[in-house]
């Protein structure tokens, strides 16, 4: 049972989001009131580091203030992406300096990405994390076939980039435009109930900011999370709001009972392999069928989220590629000569000042490659018992939430899903017709 003082503590827990994201809290007394007052059981719950880091409290990872703008014309987007490399040529010794002291400060036998995290992260799935490698590919044949298709003048050229991969000069068919933002939204939160994805008793409050990527955050667990969502539409948003439906998927079956801490430590691993479980579903020129697109603005959008998918993966191999680079570097300058050797075997001509600034991330950029073998791993158990179709099936989707229900690592999950499954025989399929209903 839920103490008086723990309920406190989410109040505050709650109340540090919805300040971190510009919005009011719930409770009048300040926050850093309340922080000091119960800094006793919030270091007795484990949760010290974490207010401090919702507080703005932490160390800051450096990083850059400059935005691509991705609205301009060509040459507006040349202005921004000088403006950001510059930025960030002048952050380098900064951000090396950063590097170095996480490598320096990490204990034996712990991996300097995960130095600072403010919530435990599960042994083994800090191990695959740390296991995960990918070749660096050729990127150019996919930059090349999204330049040839938006009539970029330069190509390939590295301002263009992120415009590239959010399709935003992708040349849909004539007539048959991307759904509306609120279209899609409910598009996909009706598709969401009726796989069980989003629990009732979960409320969502949405938030709309320009030219952001789409995020989640808890602020009640399981109760209330904040959607952050850009305002307009393109080829990807439809596979990133499934991504961050996911999240909230995870947010809202957490057990009410379970300890404080077990409710807001989230493995990395499993968060984002299930994750990208679900948005992989957001491939299938099917489901954007039901979203509302036709039948060959769908297949276009499919066929680039694909190559979008390719190309993010290949960054990531990058990123980790130069990760065991640095290790056997001494100085800012070794550290951007590594990063351009990485960029010129992906045949772009990414600015290694840039690839630099990506290593503050690696958690993340770990998490996500990690996240796709295990996803695949799901895929290949969910096809083998409930068919190729298994989307469509209610007991897949039972099994899986069952499995996600719980608090443990990536590895209790498949272990959990495994043995959800030997207990069962696969089920009929209950909703085959879905791919034939409307929004």
């Amino acid at each position: 049972m839920t103490t008086v003082v723990e309920e406190q503590v989410e109040v505050l827990l709650a109340d540090l989001q919805l300040e971190r994201s510009g919005l009011a809290p719930h409770d009048p007394e300040p926050t850093a009131g309340r922080a000091s007052r119960l800094s006793e059981p919030l270091a007795a719950l484990g949760l010290t580091a974490f207010v401090a880091e919702l507080r703005g409290q932490a160390p800051c990872v450096p990083g850059v203030h400059s935005l691509l703008d991705l609205e301009a014309d060509e040459a507006g987007r040349e202005v921004s992406y000088r403006l950001r490399r510059a930025e960030a040529r002048a952050a380098a010794p900064e951000i090396w300096a950063w590097l170095r002291r996480c490598r320096d400060s990490a204990p034996s036998g712990r991996p300097w990405w995960t130095v600072g995290s403010a919530l435990p992260l599960p042994a083994d799935s800090v191990r695959t994390m740390a296991a995960v490698t990918a070749p660096v590919p050729d990127l150019t044949p996919v930059t090349a076939a999204w330049a040839a298709q938006c009539g970029l003048r330069r190509h390939t050229a590295e301002y263009n980039w992120r415009w590239l991969m959010l399709g935003k000069g992708l040349p849909l068919p004539a007539g048959r435009p991307l759904p509306r933002l609120n279209q899609l939204i409910n598009g996909l939160v009706q598709q969401a109930r009726e796989y069980g994805l989003l629990p009732r008793a979960h409320h969502v409050q949405l938030i709309r900011r320009p030219n952001t990527p789409s995020m989640v955050m808890p602020v009640r667990l399981p109760g209330l999370s904040l959607l952050s969502v850009p305002t307009a539409v393109t080829p990807v948003t439809v596979q990133y709001l499934q991504h961050e439906i996911a999240h909230l998927t995870e947010h809202g079956v957490r057990p009410a009972r379970a300890a404080l801490l077990d409710r807001w430590a989230f493995d990395p691993l499993r968060s984002e392999g299930w994750a990208l479980l679900v948005e992989h579903l957001a491939a299938s020129p099917a489901l954007l069928v039901r979203l509302g697109l036709s039948d060959d603005t769908a297949e276009a959008v499919a066929r680039f989220l694909g190559q979008e998918e390719r190309f993010s993966r290949g960054m990531m191999a990058v990123d980790l590629a130069l990760d065991r680079d640095l290790e056997d570097c001494a100085s800012t300058a070794e550290a951007l000569e590594a990063a351009a050797a990485h960029a010129a075997r992906t045949g772009l001509r990414w600015a290694p000042e840039l690839l630099l600034l990506r290593q503050t991330s690696m958690l993340n950029w770990r998490s996500y490659l990690a996240g796709y073998a295990w996803r695949d791993t799901v895929l290949t158990e969910l096809t083998r018992h409930f068919g190729p179709q298994w989307e469509l099936r209610d007991d897949a989707w039972a099994a899986l939430l069952s499995a996600l229900a719980g608090t443990g690592s990536a590895a209790d999950f498949l272990h959990d899903l495994h043995t959800g499954q030997a207990d069962e025989e696969p089920g009929p399929v209950i909703h085959d017709e879905r791919s034939k209903e409307t929004p």
